[in-house]
């Protein structure tokens, strides 16, 4: 059980850091986006920089979004009827089992070529210049994060079949 507790405790931490994240980029679009609003009708400084800072602030936060739900196993899926017909334990944890390992070859491709991405990003932006990799960070880590998880997940769904609960 110490290992469970140690694993919640992370998932606690990673989820803590990942909504304050995302909550702080939000609050940061939504004042740049109204003042963007707001100077277009009066025109009182130049908003030129705007665009490097929205584009960051999105990238991460709808990635790092995105693994905070992976953590919660909150993402939508459309349709699971089959489980619903399945009432034997292990034939479920089976299907769940399957459904894990495609979403885990998915997410583990989508991690390889994030991390090519962002190796061979050299480009810097226009106004800032700060280099394109901090914008495209966000992808191999987030994605990193949610191939360890789908791998717990997996390992979770082996014991489920090795060790099915009683309904």
């Amino acid at each position: 059980m110490k290992i469970k507790a140690l694993l919640d405790r992370i998932d606690q931490f990673l989820l803590t850091i990942f909504k304050w994240l995302c909550v702080t980029l939000f609050v940061i679009l939504t004042i740049i986006i109204t003042g963007n609003v707001f100077v277009r009708y009066v025109p009182v400084m130049s908003l030129h920089w705007l665009d490097e800072i929205v584009e960051l602030s999105f990238a991460w936060m709808v990635f790092f979004g995105s693994a905070a739900v992976w953590i919660l196993k909150g993402h939508f899926s459309a349709g699971d009827w089959i489980s619903r017909l399945l009432h034997n334990p292990r034939a479920k944890a089976a299907y769940r089992l399957i459904v894990d390992l495609i979403t885990f070859v998915f997410i583990a491709v989508f991690f390889w070529y994030s991390r090519q991405l962002y190796n061979r990003a050299m480009e810097v932006t226009a106004v800032f210049e700060f280099p394109k990799k901090v914008i495209y960070a966000c992808m191999p880590i987030s994605s990193g994060i949610m191939v360890l998880y789908s791998l717990r997940f997996i390992i979770e769904g082996l014991v489920r079949i090795i060790m099915p609960k009683k309904e």
